[in-house]
């Protein structure tokens, strides 16, 4: 379960989301989607619009309300253009889950407890379904934020190379500390096989860009992917159209496509492995080297 995480917007996320899916999928493995994020980003790009999901109550806002009865995560989860991603869409009543979950603050104990475990418990119930759990979490560290980190087993930070989206994330690194306490203190402790961060909407040409990748490399160093997300126009190209570039034509010269292409290939490479690493299972491992040796092929 991957949590696609930063507290600041413009970073990326929903981008990285929708492509690292679509990556998977490319590569032979069962995706599941989930959005977070009441801003519907991520869900927009798989082409739901979250206003339709307005009256409809199985949704995961209903989900992570202590106040609903629907209690079938399997339910919320939608089909998408892609026989091998299924997503758990976000939807205009996700806001109103966060009031009910932060209203258990009163109540203590138990019931905090329950509100931060509510993603969790219904990723547990379908999480036999899906290789991998990509979560779109909001740019924000409340019931819903804290909901995803409970529930994640690794997470991937985004960070464009520049000096305020830097210092955001030197505090957010910090918060995750806080957040973490928090979540064990409530009876919620996590295990993160990784924290890697990656370095988005990269323009190695910039001066201030390359100075702020050198200055990344040096205060994240092992913990930061090896290669940055190149800044594309196919990229932009692409997402104003709510696709990923695997899903689209390039909108220039080929090889320009291209080289974006097998740029994010190699970022999104280095998350796959971190994954591969974490599975507890030899034989899942095993079908996942030879789904990537047929793709490869």
């Amino acid at each position: 379960m991957v949590a696609v995480q930063n507290f600041k917007g413009g970073v990326g996320k929903s981008t990285i989301t929708k492509h690292f899916a679509d990556y998977l999928a490319l590569h032979g493995y069962s995706v599941l989607v989930i959005d977070c994020d009441p801003q519907a980003s991520t869900t927009t790009m798989f082409d739901i619009q979250p206003e339709t999901l307005f009256d409809e109550d199985k949704t995961l806002g209903n989900f992570l309300s202590p106040r609903s009865t629907f209690d079938d995560f399997r339910q919320a989860i939608h089909d998408t253009a892609w026989p091998t991603i299924k997503i758990v869409p976000s939807s205009l009543g996700l806001q109103d889950a966060e009031w009910d979950l932060t209203a258990t603050l009163r109540e203590g104990g138990q019931a905090v407890r329950e509100g931060l475990q509510r993603l969790r418990i219904g990723i547990q119930s379908i999480i036999k379904d899906f290789d991998v759990i990509v979560l779109d979490p909001p740019p924000a560290m409340g019931f819903l934020g804290l909901n995803v980190m409970a529930a994640a087993t690794g997470l991937l930070v985004p960070v464009p190379a520049r000096q305020l989206d830097y210092l955001s994330t030197i505090h957010f690194m910090d918060t995750i500390a806080d957040n973490i306490e928090i979540l064990e203190e409530n009876g919620t402790p996590v295990d993160y096989g990784f924290i890697r961060v990656v370095c988005s909407a990269y323009t190695p040409s910039k001066p201030g860009e390359a100075d702020m990748w050198k200055m990344m490399q040096a205060t994240y160093a092992n913990f930061l992917l090896s290669q940055p997300i190149l800044a594309s126009e196919e990229i932009k190209n692409a997402t104003q159209a709510f696709r990923s570039i695997y899903e689209s034509k390039p909108s220039a010269a080929h090889a320009t496509y291209q080289r974006c292409r097998d740029n994010l290939d190699a970022v999104f490479g280095e998350v796959l492995q971190q994954i591969r690493e974490q599975w507890p299972s030899q034989s899942i491992s095993r079908r996942a080297n030879d789904s990537v040796a047929s793709a490869a092929a």
